[in-house]
């Protein structure tokens, strides 16, 4: 497990995946555009899945899943893998 930061200064990536309870979740979220190459996907797990809109976990607005969902520079999607497990998959859109 690392935090994300840490390789911040090697990107940008094809593909990144945050992973571990918490990382890409909290206040102080990556930052696709400068971490993913034009095109490059990143997968966010963990997540409860989404039942309503806006999303809401734990009786308040799902500020980690929106920051990715509503994130300008990506194209995202939310897939549910169990019933109680979903990940959050998106693409960087092209640089123009």
């Amino acid at each position: 497990m690392g935090d994300w930061r840490r390789i911040e200064d090697h990107g940008a990536y094809d593909l990144l995946v945050l992973d571990c309870a918490g990382q890409g979740k909290d206040n102080d979220a990556a930052d696709p555009a400068r971490l993913l190459e034009s095109g490059g996907a990143v997968v966010i797990d963990d997540f409860a899945p989404g039942t309503t809109w806006p999303p809401h976990f734990n009786g308040a607005r799902d500020l980690p899943r929106l920051h990715w969902v509503e994130h300008p520079d990506l194209h995202t999607t939310e897939l549910r893998l169990a019933p109680d497990l979903s990940v959050v998959v998106g693409t960087r859109l092209p640089v123009a």
